[in-house]
């Protein structure tokens, strides 16, 4: 009972300023049988926590009387809550006098004290110190354990672990009108004073999200967003301005506010080609009639997210940390979920469940509680995530989980230009072995024979297959350079889709001229796709590649040119001989009008 008094106490005397307002008791009391009602009927983790109900309701009914101010009447509030060590449950109000929701460092306990393992590192600017794995000894000059001892709840115990450990950050969150001095001991024994309210964040970035490429990876940072509707548009416009680029590292380590899952499943369905399920839900479902006497009934269903505009095939990591909050942990399990993404940090918030909004009788705010638990689409509950690829904090000064992200998508481009180059390789050999075999045909057998027409026809069977598994690798991976699979797989591309129908051709034609542009493809493979396009639609070519049968001359014949007079002009630019040359080289007759 001592703490709370003391912690009413030292409220007046550091608002003593405030006014007094009237205060009437029993609509408290009837506020307070009714909060602890909708958390016995409502709240999904109440029977996961050690804490009595009895107690809280005992414990607080009797500290009814010591309230005094409109101020101490939301503290009162904010100290039931708080006795379930659950930070979805919150007030929709605070005052001066209340815990701040998060600090910009984080402590775990560790052999029963407390040690700070995280710090806020995508949001810090001006931490010189390194302060992971330093130990808490003092707060505001007091012995941390005793702050822990002292802090406002009473029914739950403060030696378990976990109590412990949520306690410990909220104490480090700290009140709003109160300073929050660290007296730490370094791993080195040495011992330092932290102002945490010194500690400079970075200004709050007024745009939904940050885009930027890191050697040729785009990066998208949510900027605590997750609630505005609007980031979807802007997400889409951020995704199609990247879709050229190696990978996409979606960072959710702003995003302590949480959100909704319309964002959420509107971000995840530019990933997917098809419906996939992301999260799971487990609520208590109650009877309609007697809900208090008959028994409460688990109930699950699994969301899913639907495939929405042109989808982003590439690598994908998705960043968190101890600042990715609610719907941010949706989002990391459900690219997980979706085997969309590799999620890449530390733990995240840990705010449980589903929550939903409650009011008073009689307050003119309310509260949330979460009556839902919500899971990874594996059976893990989402509050004990853990990343797969984990990166433990070790140092202030760099991103680690940043460049370990960058790592991942370097490595998967890597083992998939490995992949695609024998893909390549193989579809080149299965479009050119037939063909080497021709003139031999026709030279032996003539154009009009049957084997000649049987040759072909395996060809034209062969070059679907090829087409097909050419056509998914564009649109996975694009018309991948030279410098990832190497001149000879690139070729590759170029030879079997000058072997495609010609919608084919038009769809991949302004992929090559990309690949050309940035130096990854030959710039004559552009030129006989392009001549190739125009003379399948009966158009005059522009740089004469192709050439004809001519039946009467029984020869092949340059097909006519569009500007004949500066055709090698327009060669020479992608790299090709004079036309003379090319005509000469393989037999082709050319008209030069």
């Amino acid at each position: 009972m001592k703490y709370f008094i003391l912690g009413f106490t030292t409220l007046f005397v550091l608002n003593c300023y405030s006014q007094v307002d009237a205060i009437n008791r029993e609509e408290i009391r009837e506020d307070l049988d009714e909060i602890l009602s909708e958390i016995e009927q409502h709240y999904i983790y109440l029977k996961d926590k050690d804490v009595n109900l009895d107690c809280i309701r005992d414990y607080f009914s009797n500290q009814i009387k010591h309230i005094k101010s409109e101020e101490e009447t939301v503290l009162f509030f904010e100290y039931v809550l708080d006795e379930f060590y659950d930070n979805h449950l919150t007030l929709h109000t605070n005052r001066n006098s209340s815990y701040r929701l998060f600090a910009p460092i984080y402590a775990t306990i560790k052999n029963e004290k407390p040690i700070i393992t995280n710090i806020w590192q995508s949001q810090i600017e001006n931490l010189t110190q390194n302060i992971i794995r330093a130990e808490i000894l003092k707060f505001n000059g007091k012995d941390f354990q005793q702050v822990i001892n002292n802090f406002p709840t009473h029914c739950n115990d403060k030696k378990n672990p976990e109590v412990k450990e949520w306690i410990t950050n909220k104490i480090l969150a700290g009140r709003y009108n109160e300073p929050r001095n660290l007296t730490l001991r370094l791993p080195n024994n040495k011992i330092i004073e932290l102002d945490i309210d010194a500690i400079k964040l970075k200004k709050e970035d007024t745009h939904l999200l940050s885009l930027k490429t890191i050697d040729d990876i785009g990066v998208i940072r949510i900027n605590n967003s997750l609630g505005n509707g609007d980031l979807v548009k802007e997400f889409d416009k951020a995704i199609d301005n990247l879709f050229e680029t190696k990978g996409i590292i979606i960072d959710l380590r702003n995003t302590v506010n949480g959100g909704g899952t319309y964002i959420a499943r509107g971000i995840m369905g530019r990933f997917i080609t098809g419906d996939q399920p992301y999260q799971k839900h487990v609520f208590d479902e109650k009877s309609y009639n007697n809900p208090t006497q008959n028994p409460k009934i688990k109930r699950s269903w699994v969301e899913y997210v639907i495939p929405r505009g042109k989808t982003y095939k590439k690598p994908v990591v998705v960043l968190v940390g101890r600042w990715t909050g609610s719907m941010g942990e949706g989002l990391a399990i459900g690219f997980e979920g979706m085997e969309r993404g590799e999620i890449v940090g530390t733990e995240m918030r840990r705010l449980a469940g589903e929550v939903f909004d409650f009011g008073f009788k009689h307050q003119n705010y309310g509260y949330k509680l979460s009556t839902a638990k919500l899971y990874h689409i594996n059976g893990t509950i989402r509050e004990e995530y853990i990343p797969t690829n984990y990166v433990k904090q070790t140092t202030t000064f760099k991103d680690e989980a940043l460049n370990k992200g960058i790592d991942i998508i370097k490595n998967k481009v890597n083992k998939t230009d490995s992949i695609l180059k024998k893909e390549l390789e193989s579809i080149k050999v299965e479009d050119q072995t037939l063909r080497l075999l021709l003139p031999n045909v026709i030279e032996k057998f003539g154009r009009e024979s049957e084997e000649y027409k049987y040759v072909w026809s395996q060809i034209q069977s062969q070059d679907s297959i090829s087409s097909n598994k050419l056509f998914e690798i564009l649109d996975n991976h694009g018309w991948v350079g030279k410098s990832r699979v190497g001149s000879s797989a690139n070729q590759a591309i170029w030879l079997t889709i000058q072997h495609s129908d010609l919608k084919k051709q038009e769809k991949y034609l302004p992929l090559l001229r990309e690949s050309v542009v940035k130096g990854e493809s030959e710039g004559w493979h552009l030129a006989f796709l392009e001549d190739r396009i125009l003379m399948r639609k009966k158009q005059k070519q522009i740089y004469g590649t192709q050439a004809v049968w001519d039946n009467e001359l029984k020869k092949n014949k340059i097909y006519p040119i569009k500007d004949a007079k500066n055709v090698n002009q327009k060669r020479k630019k992608l790299g090709l001989d004079p036309i003379e040359d090319y005509a000469k080289i393989n037999g082709y007759i050319f008209d030069k009008k």
